[in-house]
């Protein structure tokens, strides 16, 4: 019986998914996690920190709205309000592009992590090491819409509520998503730690 109920989840698995699934399992080790995080930092010290100045005020109370788990519309206006039509124009560019491409560094390095720790149960696990995909997805969909925000703004001075609640969900399930993942290492670390105990014994 719990032959067939696998055999049919694997049918409704998309092939591509279940070949992303099982290639990382197979090729993820911890030389590559290093090196993936190596990566992340370099991106995030040389190329984000150095992008987000480009909309940056000082003593402003709100950095990046992606960086709020959830807001509304008055927090929106007070940041744009706070910045000059260049200053939200690089923020524009900075969901668009720089924050775009920084989540494709951490999904792939939570990934590569997420598979070297659970690789002895992958054929119990299944896409479990592609979850840090849906905070990546959850987090372009929040550039987007902050993206379209800033356009209004820029246009006509308006924030719409709907876009608003929208940028603001989609950050909440972002910032769900990061922690199902932190969740999902811890228990991949004290699952490492047992078996390595086990084998002592």
């Amino acid at each position: 019986m719990l032959a067939r109920a696998t055999q049919r989840r694997s049918k409704k698995t998309p092939v591509f998914i279940k070949g992303l699934s099982e290639f990382f399992y197979h090729k993820a080790n911890v030389k590559i996690g290093l090196l993936v995080t190596a990566l992340f930092l370099a991106y995030l010290l040389l190329v984000m920190l150095a992008k987000a100045t480009g909309f940056e005020v000082t003593g402003s109370t709100i950095k990046s709205l992606g960086t709020s788990f959830g807001f509304d519309q008055a927090d929106i206006r007070e940041f744009l309000a706070a910045r000059s039509d260049n200053m939200i124009e690089a923020y524009i560019r900075f969901n668009q592009i720089w924050d775009t491409l920084f989540g494709l560094t951490y999904g792939l390095m939570y990934v590569v992590w997420v598979s070297v720790l659970f690789k002895p149960l992958a054929h119990k696990t299944g896409l479990l090491n592609l979850l840090p995909l849906n905070q990546v997805l959850f987090d372009w969909l929040e550039n987007y819409q902050l993206a379209v925000i800033a356009k209004q703004y820029l246009a006509d001075g308006l924030i719409a509520s709907s876009n608003a609640q929208l940028a603001s969900v989609f950050s909440m399930i972002k910032w769900a998503c990061s922690g199902l993942t932190y969740l999902l290492i811890l228990v991949g670390i004290v699952m490492l730690i047992a078996r390595a105990l086990g084998n002592k014994k």
